[in-house]
Order: structure tokens, then C-alpha cells, then sequence
């Protein structure tokens, strides 16, 4: 398996995942704020709304991180770098430096393309 697929779907698998636990727990909040009983462990159906949701949030994120990593490439803080493994360098100063990282392993040859692309192009 390439080095780029296997970060992609590192990157898709841990942003489902966490998309999955933010959303279970701010049901349960929601249940033991509304004093709901839990004897039993829910419906298929339930179940199914959950990771639906979960996908939706999922997107969600992944639609800001790339328009985090879009105005990241315009304001030219970042560049292509051969130090990790999705080669990509953020500068120190990017204000949401996590999502277009976020970006950069769920899309890793986009990401390079991007810059490359970026790089190459005629300073304004």
C-alpha cells in the first residue's frame, strides 16, 4: 500500500472515530440531563441515527479543513517538506495549523499537488 493511501485512511478512520465519540457522549449528556433510563442499550435504529450524525460531522470537519488548508495556501504558510510522511511543512503562525494538517492526511496528494501547483504559480 502506498505511504499517501495509508495516511488517508488513518486520517478517515480516526476522524469517523472521533466523530463517534464526540456525538455518543454528548448524548449521553443529553440522556442523564433528561433523566432517561438506560436499561437497555439502545435500537437498531438509534444506533444507525448515531453514525449517521457522526458521518455528518464527520464531512463537516473535513469541508473546514479544507478551506482551512485553501486560505493556509494563499497566505503561503505552508510548503512542501520531506521531514514527515504526508510532506507537508505548516508554518508556526497558521491560525488552525490542526485542520489543514487534518487536511493534508486525508487528502495527502491533493495536498501536494495543491502546493506544488501554488508554488509554482506567479507571485501576485
Amino acid at each position: 500500500m502506498e505511504p499517501t493511501l495509508s495516511i488517508a485512511l488513518r486520517a478517515h478512520v480516526v476522524l469517523l472515530s472521533a466523530s463517534v465519540v464526540v456525538l455518543t457522549a454528548v448524548c449521553l449528556c443529553i440522556v442523564l440531563l433528561l433523566h432517561v433510563p438506560l436499561g437497555h442499550s439502545g435500537t437498531f435504529e438509534l444506533r444507525a441515527a448515531v453514525f449517521g450524525m457522526a458521518v455528518l460531522a464527520m464531512l463537516y470537519v473535513r469541508h473546514k479543513a479544507s478551506h482551512a488548508f485553501r486560505a493556509a495556501l494563499q497566505d503561503r504558510q505552508i510548503s512542501l517538506s520531506d521531514v514527515n510522511a504526508n510532506g507537508v511543512s505548516i508554518a508556526d503562525g497558521c491560525p488552525h495549523a490542526w485542520l489543514v494538517q487534518m487536511y493534508a492526511e486525508l487528502c495527502p496528494a491533493a495536498a501536494r499537488r495543491q502546493i506544488m501547483s501554488r508554488e509554482h504559480a506567479p507571485r501576485l
